[in-house]
C-alpha cells in the first residue's frame, strides 16, 4: 500500500473533512469500522502492487513479447510469472532476449557468475548483463542458471518437489511390490536444502517360517552450498532399512566436496568425494557396528523440456576406511516423463551391493518399479 493510501484510510479527521465536502453520510459510517477499511485498502492495493512488479519483458523467436516476472532459470526452463497465464515454463531455446530491472545472479556454463540487471543486446540470442562495474554480452546458450537476488517469494513459493506411488504385481509368482517416494527442495542462490524418502514393500508368499514381507526404506536430508567455479559442499544425514541385505537400521551422516564437471541447459554431471560415518544394527545375530566410510558419488541428469522428461543416474560407493576392499554401493536409474501438466510417469531401477553382508543376508538386491506421481 502506498503512503498516501495508508494516510487516507487510517486518518479519521481526513475522512470527516471529505465527508463534509461530499455530503456522503455512508463515508462517516466507514469511520466506525477502521479494520474493515484497512482490509479493503489492502485488497484494493494488492493487485496493483502485484501488477506493477511484473515489468520484465521476454522476446520469443516468433516475435511475441511477454510481460511478466522472472522467477528462475534452470535446466533450460525459464519459470516466468504472468498475470494472464500464471507461472509458466518457457523453453530457453525459444527466447531471443530479456529485459528486466530486477537484480539477478546469472551463471554461465563455465561457472562464472554475474550480478546485475538484464537488457537486450544488438544481436539476436544475446543478453546484456549490466553489473556495477561493467556490461557483458552473453549468448543465451552459455547461460545455465538465473536467480533473482531481491525476489520477495515466500518460503512456500520457493519449495519444489514431487511425490509418486507405484504398484507392481506378478500373477505367476504372486509377488507384489508397493513403492512410494517423496522429494522436497528449497533453493536459493547460495544453497539448496533437500529431503527425500523412499518406501518399498515386497510381499512374496512362502512357508510360515520364512519372512514373506521385505522392506526397503530410507529417509535422507542434505544441505548443499554453492561455491565459485562450479564447486559445492554437501552435508548429509539419513536413515535406512534394507531387509534383503540384512540391515535393520543404518544411521549415517557426513560431508563432501563436489564439482559440476558438465553444466548445460540439458545436461549436468557432478562428481563428489567425502566422508561418512554410520551406525548399523542387523536383522540376525550380528552385533551392531559403527564405521567410518568414504563416499564417492557420480550423478548425471539429462532433461528435455518438450515433452518434459528427464533421466537421472546416481551411484554412490562407500569404501570402509580401515579396509577399502570392503565396500558397498547404491545405484539408481530413473526415467521420468510428464503426460499431463504436473503429472508424470516414471520407471525406476535400483541396485544395492555389499561386499561383506551380515550373516545370512544377500550381497545384492535390485528392484524395478513403475510409478505415477505429481510435481510442483
Amino acid at each position: 500500500m502506498e503512503r498516501g493510501e495508508g494516510e487516507l484510510y487510517s486518518n479519521r479527521l481526513e475522512l470527516e473533512q471529505v465527508s463534509m465536502v461530499t455530503g456522503d453520510r455512508e463515508l462517516l459510517q466507514i469511520m466506525k469500522f477502521p479494520s474493515f477499511v484497512f482490509l479493503a485498502g489492502l485488497l484494493l492495493s494488492a493487485p496493483a502492487i502485484s501488477m506493477a512488479a511484473k515489468t520484465d519483458a521476454v522476446l520469443l523467436v516468433n516475435g511475441n513479447s511477454i510481460t511478466g516476472e522472472i522467477k528462475s532459470l534452470e535446466f533450460g526452463a525459464l519459470r516466468y510469472s504472468t498475470d494472464s497465464m500464471g507461472t509458466v515454463s518457457i523453453d530457453w531455446e525459444d527466447i531471443v532476449s530479456i529485459t528486466t530491472k530486477q537484480t539477478l545472479q546469472v551463471e554461465v556454463s563455465d561457472g562464472t557468475r554475474y550480478f546485475g540487471r538484464l537488457d537486450s543486446a544488438d544481436d539476436r540470442f544475446q543478453i546484456k548483463v549490466i553489473t556495477l562495474s561493467e556490461e557483458v554480452n552473453l549468448h543465451t546458450s552459455r547461460i545455465v542458471r538465473m536467480t533473482p537476488i531481491d525476489a520477495e517469494e515466500t518460503f512456500w513459493e520457493r519449495l519444489e518437489g514431487s511425490f509418486s506411488f507405484g504398484f507392481d504385481s506378478e500373477k505367476s509368482s504372486q509377488v507384489t511390490t508397493l513403492r512410494s517416494t517423496a522429494d522436497i527442495g528449497y533453493r536459493t542462490r547460495k544453497y539448496l536444502l533437500g529431503m527425500s524418502a523412499t518406501f518399498n514393500v515386497t510381499d512374496q508368499p512362502g512357508s510360515e517360517e520364512e519372512n514373506e514381507t521385505r522392506k526397503r526404506e530410507n529417509v535422507a536430508f542434505n544441505y548443499k552450498r554453492f561455491r565459485a567455479n562450479r564447486w559445492f559442499t554437501d552435508w548429509f544425514a539419513g536413515w535406512e532399512r534394507h531387509d534383503e541385505l540384512g540391515i535393520l537400521s543404518r544411521y549415517s551422516a557426513g560431508a563432501a566436496l563436489g564439482r559440476y564437471l558438465v553444466q548445460t541447459n540439458l545436461n549436468q554431471l557432478s562428481l563428489t568425494g567425502g566422508l561418512n560415518v554410520t551406525r548399523e544394527s542387523f536383522i540376525g545375530d550380528d552385533k551392531s557396528t559403527a564405521n567410518g566410510e568414504g563416499r564417492i558419488q557420480v550423478r548425471y541428469l539429462h532433461r528435455r523440456i518438450v515433452p518434459e522428461a528427464n533421466i537421472t543416474f546416481t551411484t554412490n560407493i562407500f569404501p570402509l576406511l580401515e579396509d577399502p576392499s570392503i565396500y558397498r554401493t547404491e545405484t539408481d536409474l530413473i526415467f521420468r516423463r510428464e503426460f499431463i501438466e504436473d503429472l508424470y510417469f516414471d520407471v525406476t531401477f535400483s541396485h544395492s551391493y555389499n561386499s561383506l553382508p551380515p550373516t545370512g543376508a544377500a550381497r545384492t538386491d535390485y528392484t524395478l518399479t513403475t510409478s505415477i506421481g505429481y510435481s510442483w
